[in-house]
């Protein structure tokens, strides 16, 4: 029987405080396993991409490691040593809360079997019908003269949409429904869209300060080219991941669907 494969970004800022290095978000952590472990029970395979938030990025942007290698700027090695140590701690947290509930999980690490960064890196997960495969945003290597550079979570759910079995694609937020029309102003409050391609503008919230990759514009460009593929894509409230759950069941939630450019 051919895997029924649910493709799930937990957000950085989701499960992490992503404004204090190496602060985990438990309950929010806890609250996206238990619909995970859900899902499974109602025999859905997931396949995991979990950001970095503030395991990650807050060393990443103080070492300017997104722009790989710099002659002369002190700390880039140890500093990448650092991040994949608590990336790894912050994997093995992800791990242990599915773990926890029974499940079975695979952890690839990306600077394991993935170099370069963007969406043409090199390197492809094999599906596994066994196990939660669970990989992440990673620092990983380059070709010179780069030679490093930070491979996002969100180029990973691209690459990953093409396993075998895939049928749904979620990105899973923090703080907000989905894609809105624009920032909140004053006592202005901004619409959901309930659809989004990729002709459309929107005014979304970057924390250029923490992140290092591309925030929520990055998630919505991944997304429109997965859904020119013709599998389903939404991006979706993690403070509610019960809504997973009702989108796998059903098709349809709260949240914002990407859609193909050819169907509008």
């Amino acid at each position: 029987m051919e895997a029924r494969r649910i493709l799930i970004k937990l957000g950085g800022g989701l499960i992490t405080n992503k404004n204090k290095l190496c602060e985990v978000d438990e309950k929010s952590l806890e609250r996206c396993a238990e619909v995970i472990s859900q899902l499974v029970n109602q025999g859905f395979h997931p396949v995991i991409v979990h950001g970095a938030g503030g395991f990650g990025h807050l060393v990443a942007k103080e070492y300017r490691l997104a722009e790989g290698k710099i002659e002369g700027f002190k700390g880039q090695k140890d500093a990448i040593l650092q991040i994949r140590k608590d990336m790894l701690q912050l994997n093995r947290l992800v791990c242990s809360s599915l773990i926890d509930r029974g499940l079975k999980v695979s952890s690839h690490p990306a600077h394991v079997w993935a170099s370069g960064a963007g969406p043409d890196f090199s390197g492809i997960l094999v599906g596994n019908d066994n196990l939660i495969q669970i990989t992440f945003g990673d620092l990983v290597d380059c070709p010179a003269p780069k030679e490093f550079g930070i491979l996002s979570g969100d180029h990973l759910m691209e690459r990953l949409s093409l396993l075998e079995g895939v049928e749904l694609v979620a990105f899973l937020v923090k703080g907000v429904d989905g894609i809105l029309t624009h920032l909140p102003i004053n006592n202005e409050k901004p619409e959901l869209l309930d659809q989004w391609n990729i002709n459309m503008v929107f005014d979304g919230h970057h924390q250029s300060k923490v992140d290092v990759t591309g925030g929520i514009g990055l998630k919505a460009a991944c997304g429109a080219r997965i859904a020119d593929s013709g599998i389903p894509v939404w991006i979706i409230n993690g403070d509610k991941p019960q809504r997973l759950l009702e989108l796998a069941q059903t098709g349809k939630t709260i949240g914002t669907q990407i859609i193909a450019a050819q169907s509008v």
